[in-house]
């Protein structure tokens, strides 16, 4: 099991409702209404925040590559 997978787990239901729904918007190219930031200690790497919850990911011409789900005091160790 991927440390995806095990972050989403251990979520309540309304969170992990939240962000199935970002990671839907994510998936299908819709950025509207998501607070997506570019991290500078690498190209193409962003970040969405919602809450105290991050979620990094991986962005080229047509991929979209999901890195890590956590809060936001554990996500940039």
């Amino acid at each position: 099991m991927d440390k995806i997978t095990k972050f989403l787990l251990k979520l309540s239901l309304k969170e992990k409702d939240i962000i199935l729904l970002l990671i839907d918007k994510l998936l299908s190219w819709n950025f509207n209404w998501l607070d997506i930031k570019k991290l500078i200690w690498e190209e193409n790497l962003f970040r969405v925040r919602k809450g105290s919850i991050r979620i990094i990911f991986y962005k080229k011409e047509n991929e979209i590559k999901l890195i890590d789900i956590n809060y936001r005091w554990q996500i940039y160790k």
